[in-house]
C-alpha cells in the first residue's frame, strides 16, 4: 500500500485507469477514487448464465439499467442522482463500479488520424488541438501494446485512418456471411473494408487468454480477452504495491490552498454512510468522465473562483459533443432459411469502412459537412450484442402479421432467423456552443450536491452529415440485395427536423477542452488546467474535435502523455 499519495485520480475506467498503471509503474504512490463499488470480470461477470438463471429473466432495474447480463451497474437513471435539460434532448449514462464503463463497451478502439487534429488547419472548419498525430502517436503505440487488439494489415490503411503496426497489431477473426455481402455491397460503391481495430485477443497477451467466441462482450470477460480497466490497469497497478483504492467515494469537490491555484485534494462522498471526507495530495488528476469531470470543476467553486475552478476562460462545461448515429433494418432475402451455425466471433464487426471522401472526391460528392462516418454491419445474424433475440427479429418482421401459429410460425422463424439484419453509421458531430452543461441552482441530488443541467442543439452541418449518412445506408442496403423494414432516421424526421439524442451513444466527450491559450481553452496540451497548476483532466473532457472514430484509445493515449508529465515533474520536484 502506499505510504503516501503523490496522486489522487478520481475514476477507474479508460482514463483513471491508465494514469493509475501509468503512475505507480513508475513508482508514483497514487490514491485512486472510484464513486462504484469493487467489479471484477473474473469473479462478476454473468459471463456464461442463461436468461433464466437471471433475477427478472435479465431484465433491467434502476441499479441495472441494460439488464442484469450487461457488466454495467448504473444507466442513464439512476434513484437519487438526477440531471436536468434546458433545451433539446440529451441523455447522461453513467457507470458506477470499478473500471467504469470498459467492462460492456465495444472495445472498438481507431486512432484518430492526422486530419482529426488538425481540422482547421485541413478544412477551415471547427478548431485545432494543440498537438499533432506525430505527438501522440507514441502514446498509441505503448497503450496497444497494453491492452492487446486485433486490426487489418497497416499498409491497407486508408487516408487519414492510421492503423497499427504488425508488431502490436493482432490477426483478426474472420469476416461473417453478413459481413461479406456488406463488403461486396461497398466494393460496388467504391468504398475500401477492412478489419475494425478491437481490443480483444486473439492471440494471449501479458498473462490474459486469447477470446474464443463463447459470449457477448458487454457481459463482461471473465478470462480478460476483452480490454477492461480492471485487468490491463488497475490489477497490475495495485501488484506494485503503490495503488491504494477507495470505492464508494464520490467525489464532488477539488480542494485548493488560499491562493486558488493550487490543488490539495479531493472532498468526496462515502455512500455508505453519508459522511463528507477529504484526502489529500501532491496532483490531483479527474477522469470520472467528461460530462462529470465538468460537474466537480463547476461546483469547485470558491472566492479565488467564484465561477468554479479552472474556469477563467469560461470554457468549463461548453463545447460538449457524441458521436451521431444512423441506422437500418434490413431483410436479406439470399439469406433466408440459413442453417444453423456458429459465426459468433467478437461482439462487434470483424470488418468495416472507414470514412472515405477527403479533399477534392468530398467537394465533388457535395458532402458540405467536416469530417465523416464510418459504415458497419451488424455481427451475430442481426443482433449486435449476441443472437437477436425474439423480441428484436420477430416484433419487426411480425408487425402487420397476425394468426402465425404451430408449423407457420416455425417456419416463419427459420426463415428470418439470419436474413434480418442492422446496417449502421457512426459518425462525427460539428462541436458548437449551443451544447453545453451548467450547474443546476435549483436541483441537488440526494446528497444535496447541485446536478448538471444540460442543453443540446444539433448543427445544420450535423443534419446535412445526417442526411448523406441515410442516404449512404439506402444505396448499401439496395447494393445488398436488401429491402428496408425500419429506417429510424425516418422516424426522426416525421418530429422534427433531426431529433437524435444527445448522448445515447455514450460517445459524450468535450466540457474541458484543451488549446494554446488560457483564454479560450481550459487545459493546455498535457492535460494539466491553465488555472490550477497540478491538477489535470484525464478523460474524454479535454477532446477539441469530434470525429467518427471512437474515443476511447485516444482517451487511453492522453492520460498516459498527461501521467508521463506528472512525472517528469515529480522527478525535477516541479511543484
Amino acid at each position: 500500500m502506499a505510504d503516501e499519495n503523490e496522486v489522487i485520480v478520481v475514476g477507474s475506467g479508460a482514463g483513471g485507469g491508465m494514469m493509475a498503471h501509468t503512475l505507480t509503474d513508475a513508482g508514483v504512490n497514487v490514491l485512486l477514487l472510484e464513486a462504484g463499488r469493487r467489479y471484477d470480470a473474473e469473479t462478476d461477470a454473468a459471463m456464461f448464465q442463461l436468461p433464466m438463471e437471471a433475477p427478472l429473466r435479465g431484465e433491467g432495474t434502476p441499479d441495472k439499467n441494460d439488464g442484469y447480463f450487461d457488466a454495467n451497474i448504473g444507466g442513464y437513471e439512476m434513484p437519487g442522482q438526477p440531471y436536468t435539460l434546458s433545451g433539446g434532448k440529451f441523455r447522461w449514462w453513467r457507470s458506477r463500479q470499478l473500471g467504469g464503463r470498459t467492462h460492456h463497451f465495444g472495445r472498438q478502439v481507431p486512432r484518430y488520424g492526422p486530419e482529426d487534429f488538425k481540422v482547421h488547419t485541413m478544412t477551415g472548419r471547427e478548431i485545432d488541438w494543440p498537438f499533432s498525430y506525430d505527438d501522440i502517436e507514441p502514446y498509441y503505440d505503448r497503450v496497444e501494446t497494453i491492452i492487446g487488439l486485433f486490426g487489418p494489415d497497416p499498409d491497407k490503411a486508408v487516408y487519414n485512418s492510421p492503423q497499427s503496426p504488425n508488431h502490436i497489431r493482432q490477426e483478426p477473426p474472420a469476416p461473417r456471411a453478413s459481413e461479406m455481402l456488406f463488403a461486396k455491397a461497398c466494393e460496388k460503391m467504391g468504398i475500401k473494408t477492412m478489419a475494425h481495430p478491437t481490443a480483444i485477443l486473439t492471440s494471449p497477451l501479458n498473462g490474459r487468454e486469447a477470446c474464443f467466441y463463447a459470449t457477448n462482450c458487454i457481459r463482461g470477460c471473465s478470462i480478460g480477452a476483452a480490454f477492461d480497466s480492471v485487468t490491463a490497469y488497475i490489477k497490475p497497478a495495485e501488484e506494485t504495491g503503490k495503488l491504494s483504492i477507495i470505492t464508494g467515494a464520490v467525489a464532488y469537490k477539488v480542494l485548493t490552498d488560499d491562493s486558488g491555484k493550487r490543488a490539495t485534494g479531493i472532498r468526496y462522498i462515502d455512500t455508505e454512510t453519508g459522511e463528507h471526507r477529504e484526502v489529500f495530495a501532491k496532483f490531483v488528476v479527474l477522469a470520472p468522465g467528461s460530462m462529470e469531470s465538468a460537474r466537480i470543476l463547476l461546483n469547485s467553486k470558491s472566492e479565488k473562483a467564484p465561477d468554479g475552478l479552472a474556469n477563467s476562460s469560461g470554457m468549463v462545461g461548453k463545447y460538449i459533443s457524441d458521436t451521431m448515429f444512423t441506422s437500418l433494418w434490413i431483410h436479406i432475402p439470399q439469406l433466408d432459411y440459413a442453417p444453423p451455425h456458429n459465426e459468433d466471433g467478437v461482439s462487434q464487426p470483424h470488418i468495416y469502412a472507414p470514412w472515405w471522401l477527403h479533399g477534392e472526391e468530398k467537394e465533388k460528392d457535395g458532402a458540405d459537412f467536416s469530417g465523416g462516418y464510418k459504415l458497419e454491419v451488424d455481427p451475430y445474424r442481426g443482433g449486435r450484442f449476441g443472437p437477436p433475440s425474439m423480441k428484436a427479429t420477430f416484433g419487426i418482421m411480425l408487425h402487420g402479421r397476425k394468426g402465425l401459429y404451430g408449423d407457420k410460425l416455425k417456419d416463419h422463424m427459420r426463415r428470418y432467423y439470419g436474413s434480418l439484419l442492422g446496417i449502421r453509421t457512426l459518425g462525427g458531430m460539428s462541436v458548437n456552443e449551443n451544447c453545453y452543461l451548467t450547474i443546476d441552482p435549483d436541483v441537488k441530488d440526494k446528497w444535496g450536491i447541485p446536478v448538471p443541467k444540460f442543453h443540446w442543439q444539433w448543427s445544420d452541418e450535423d443534419y446535412r452529415r445526417g442526411v448523406h449518412m441515410n442516404k449512404t445506408l439506402h444505396e448499401l442496403a439496395k447494393n445488398m440485395g436488401a429491402t428496408v423494414v425500419r429506417d429510424a432516421f425516418d422516424e426522426s424526421r416525421k418530429a422534427g427536423k433531426f431529433v437524435e439524442t444527445g448522448g445515447e451513444t455514450n460517445h459524450e466527450i468535450g466540457g474541458c477542452r484543451m488549446g494554446t491559450s488560457p483564454k479560450n481553452s481550459v487545459l493546455n496540451q498535457y492535460s494539466q488546467t491553465w488555472d490550477v497548476d497540478n491538477l489535470y483532466v484525464a478523460d474524454g473532457a479535454p477532446f477539441v474535435t469530434h470525429v467518427e472514430k471512437n474515443p476511447t484509445l485516444t482517451i487511453m493515449a492522453m492520460s498516459m502523455r498527461a501521467a508521463d508529465n506528472i512525472i517528469e515533474r515529480l522527478k525535477e520536484n516541479n511543484l
